[in-house]
């Protein structure tokens, strides 16, 4: 007589691109982060002559979440419907300024301290937003492309 498996199953089926889907997201975001700690910088514009650093958390086309030090004193942005202006720094002098709207904000503890951190919509009417989506697009191919470096080349100079 064969045998026959009689292990009960849950009657869930995988869906093995969301899977993927969700497998190139979490890379796609640990990518994101890597170059947003290490390799540009984020600075928002305070009043007319004051930049402020933010960290950067995630990015879209559609818009972006950053964080700044929590400050009970200075509350910002102090108008919630006013456009902020963002600058991206690829390098000490230059940077790409895209606007965006905060949609909500939220307290956030890491283990580097207390932060605000805010959600925000991406002004798509601006001239500088091709290039701001052009960024983003390079983000997502790069998280699915990218490999980590393991060592196993070595690097010869002439």
């Amino acid at each position: 007589m064969p045998h026959r498996d009689t292990t009960k199953t849950t009657g869930q089926v995988v869906d093995f691109a969301q899977v993927r889907e969700q497998k190139l997201e979490e890379k796609r975001r640990k990518y994101e982060r890597i170059l947003f700690k290490h390799l540009f910088s984020v600075y928002t514009v305070m009043g007319r002559s004051k930049i402020m650093p933010v960290e950067m958390i995630d990015v879209s086309e559609a818009g972006c979440a950053f964080q700044i030090p929590f400050d009970p004193k200075t509350p910002w942005p102090n108008d919630a419907d006013q456009a902020v202006p963002l600058r991206l720094y690829f390098t000490q002098d230059t940077y790409l300024e895209i606007l965006v709207r905060v949609q909500n904000s939220r307290p956030c503890i890491t283990d580097k301290g207390r932060f605000t951190r805010y959600g925000c919509t991406v002004d798509a009417s601006t001239a500088s937003y091709p290039a701001y989506q052009q960024f983003v697009g390079f983000l997502k191919m790069y998280g699915e492309m990218a490999h980590r470096d393991m060592g196993d080349v070595s690097v010869f100079y002439v």
